[in-house]
């Protein structure tokens, strides 16, 4: 777990007030009584790089974010379904990986 100030460290551009924001929002969470008690797991840190890249770097407005967040998460989400997929395909017998593969082939 990693404390806000140390988040807040890590990242320039990035002040608490944002991430409370974030917080309120949804789009990261937080563990703690209060912002100044604040904790993240590594996955909400990495949230919070993203999100500032996106504000900072990118320069996307706020009213864009939930959009943009939403298309990412569903793109993590497609490509940890197809690694459970490619992890059972590994495991299958060659006849089936065969087919599996011609069929993939098939639809580029």
């Amino acid at each position: 777990m990693i404390r806000i100030d140390a988040v807040i460290a890590r990242f320039p551009g990035l002040e608490a007030p944002q991430i409370a924001d974030w917080v309120a929002r949804g789009w990261v969470h937080a563990e703690g009584a209060g912002p100044a008690e604040w904790v993240f797991t590594d996955i909400d840190v990495a949230r919070l790089h993203l999100l500032r890249d996106l504000r900072v770097d990118l320069e996307l407005d706020e009213e864009s974010l939930p959009l943009v967040l939403s298309l990412l998460d569903q793109v993590y989400g497609l490509r940890r379904t197809l690694r459970i997929v490619m992890d059972e395909v590994k495991e299958a017998p060659e006849d089936m990986r065969r087919r599996v593969f011609a069929a993939l082939t098939r639809r580029e």
